[in-house]
């Protein structure tokens, strides 16, 4: 069970972010406010940016409680701030529990949001794990239907987030609780149609492979294919960190027989 809940908690903080069409709201105050707040969380790699981002959110949603473009923006900010700022459990279950509630009332508000679906899961998941493990296990239906719903409305959103997270809970959840690696590596194909240029797609198949199919020479081919992309910038915070991390893997296992 804990290796189920730290992987899971890792497949969500991997991910891009912030690609994707935004829709901003009417008003042109609350508009820039929103675009200069999406310039700081561009350069998350700077915490302080990240949280200076979600403060802004906080006040646009907090003016017009009816912006569901904000809603899911602070829930998106929840996330990062709450997984690579926060300083302990409770802060962090705090965190998380304001981006879920977030994510929530933006799809009352737009049920049709990618976004907002993503996003809800995501912080339902982290929030399920900073309340123990079997309240984690029993929110993975309510993740998968979040992220489901995602995929469904846009399979490119964070470069294919919602097929990459699905197929990580599929790898590592036990076939007694409906874990697949099967399934997993469907959605992962599914997260390199939709996002051929995302790196982490490549990153999370190749370590598959070599997991399940013990195919050392075909994972070494999907990760030489992540490392062919070109350099992501700096908004892509996810994206070079997985770029680092397929590094890695093809020295470990690039050796001859």
């Amino acid at each position: 069970m804990n290796s189920v809940l730290r992987v899971l908690i890792i497949s969500v903080v991997v991910f891009g972010i912030t690609q994707g069409k935004a829709v901003f709201p009417a008003t042109a105050g609350q508009q820039s406010r929103l675009a200069y707040a999406d310039g700081l969380f561009m350069k998350r790699s700077d915490k302080t940016k990240a949280a200076a981002a979600l403060n802004i959110y906080r006040d646009v949603l907090k003016s017009n409680p009816g912006d569901a473009e904000a809603a899911w923006r602070v829930s998106m900010a929840c996330y990062f701030v709450g997984f690579e700022v926060s300083k302990d459990n409770s802060e962090k279950k705090k965190m998380f529990a304001e981006g879920r509630d977030a994510g929530i009332a933006s799809l009352a508000l737009n049920a049709g949001s990618a976004q907002a679906n993503f996003w809800t899961g995501v912080n339902m998941a982290l929030y399920g794990q900073t309340t123990g493990v079997v309240k984690m296990l029993f929110t993975v239906p309510g993740v998968r239907g979040y992220l489901i719903r995602s995929a469904a409305i846009d399979p490119s959103y964070a470069y294919g987030g919602a097929y990459r997270i699905l197929g990580k809970i599929d790898q590592e959840l036990p076939g007694i609780l409906g874990g697949s690696n099967k399934a997993a590596k469907d959605y992962y194909e599914k997260a390199i149609n939709a996002a051929p240029d995302e790196p982490l797609n490549y990153l999370f198949m190749a370590d598959l492979v070599l997991k399940t199919d013990r195919d050392r020479l075909k994972a070494l081919d999907f990760a030489y294919k992540g490392l062919a992309l070109p350099e992501p910038d700096e908004s892509r915070h996810e994206s070079k960190w997985a770029l680092t991390k397929l590094k890695e893997f093809v020295k470990v296992n690039s050796y001859t027989k």
